[in-house]
């Protein structure tokens, strides 16, 4: 079966945090089938294309790939044969509900050509409330106006379509926006390994190292994060790893960091390659991610496997963690509350050694744990027999 993947970030991008690793999964995962990847040629929020090799179509791990520049007059030749790549496929896989160039243009022209093929459709994360409600929500509001008048987010191509998520939570998000819609629960897998870092976990009674993964946006509730460590009493480190994507939400918690007591330390890394990731979280205590919303969250379990225990809101798939002893998990209201926040970060701070360890195992036990769920590679075949 040929199969069409369509994502506005791909290898080697990591500016786009989770979706990036979820999609490089899906493909491992579609390994039996002709698969090929069409993906922005640059990494998100970057004016400069990827050097070489990730340049025109070049093959990735086996699967070819091509990177194409931003939709525009000089760019027609790349997208029109892109297009006709797509148009040639039995199964589209689009990765994002509102990318102009990966979703918006390829489904006007395929639903505007006929097209009979078979339409796969994961939302990364865009379907949720709180995700709708960010930047211009007047035109998603028209684009998935339009999805449920032509009814493409039923049907695509004469069959119907099909959802892709992560989660019930993300099923439910769907199921929302788009009563009636056929969903397929595929959990995403962590990405391999790829440091080999031996540095030793700094003590905590030195300095008590906190680290959040995710884009410098409303959305991830680093703002919260910050507020809470006011209320710690202790010396506390915390490494913000992400890109400072939103300049209003940067600049709002730059200010709130230039209010934190002395013994607060707060370092904005910006966005890093997945082997510095790994680094810090293995020489971290605590990961914490306040999200309003996550489809997945990769760093979280990056994070366990690294055996660093959480502190998450509620909002995510992880919220297991709290039972088994793994991390801590706010509500809402909790992860709006300054010193609810600095509690919880304190109650890790004060604890000793002996504690602190049983948590890093049961985190490390908790990440490693299997999933009995079908793979995208069997729901393509139950597509595949509509």
């Amino acid at each position: 079966m040929k199969v069409v993947v369509l994502a506005p970030a791909y290898v080697p991008a990591h500016k786009a945090g989770g979706p990036v690793p979820g999609i490089t999964g899906a493909v491992e995962q579609l390994a039996g089938h002709e698969v090929h990847v069409l993906t922005a040629d640059r990494d998100l929020g970057d004016t400069r294309p990827y050097p070489p090799p990730h340049v025109g179509t070049t093959e990735v791990a086996g699967t070819p790939v091509t990177y194409l520049p931003p939709p525009s007059w000089g760019s027609r030749r790349q997208w029109r044969e892109a297009l006709r790549t797509m148009r040639s496929a039995d199964v589209v896989y689009v990765n994002s509900v509102m990318s102009k160039g990966f979703t918006v243009l390829p489904l006007l022209v395929l639903g505007l050509s006929r097209w009979h093929g078979r339409l796969l459709s994961s939302p990364r994360g865009e379907l949720a409330a709180s995700a709708l409600a960010l930047g211009t929500p007047w035109q998603k509001r028209v684009w998935i106006g339009l999805l449920r008048g032509t009814r493409w987010a039923l049907r695509f191509g004469g069959s119907p379509t099909t959802w892709v998520v992560s989660s019930a939570r993300e099923r439910a998000d769907v199921e929302r926006v788009f009563p009636g819609a056929r969903t397929a629960v595929v959990p995403e897998r962590l990405r391999p390994l790829r440091g080999t870092t031996t540095a030793a976990r700094p003590l905590r009674t030195d300095r008590l190292r906190v680290v959040t993964v995710g884009r410098v946006a409303p959305v991830k509730g680093i703002d919260d994060l910050v507020r809470g460590l006011a209320h710690v009493t202790t010396p506390v480190h915390l490494d913000v790893i992400g890109l400072l994507e939103d300049e209003e939400h940067v600049a709002l918690v730059q200010d709130l960091v230039g209010r934190l007591p002395a013994h607060v330390d707060v370092r904005l890394a910006g966005a890093v390659g997945p082997e510095e990731v790994e680094q810090v979280l293995r020489t971290s205590h605590l990961f914490a991610l306040l999200t309003r919303g996550e489809n997945f969250g990769h760093a979280i379990g990056e994070a366990l496997r690294a055996g660093c225990p959480v502190l998450i809101s509620d909002q995510t798939p992880w919220s297991a963690v709290a039972d088994a002893g793994a991390g801590v998990v706010l509500d809402r209201a909790a992860c709006e509350s300054a010193p609810e926040v600095g509690a919880a970060v304190q109650r890790f701070a004060d604890m000793d050694d002996d504690e602190w360890a049983e948590w890093s195992r049961r985190a490390a036990t908790h990440a490693t744990g299997s999933v009995d769920a079908p793979t995208l590679d069997q729901v393509l075949g139950a597509v595949g027999r509509d």
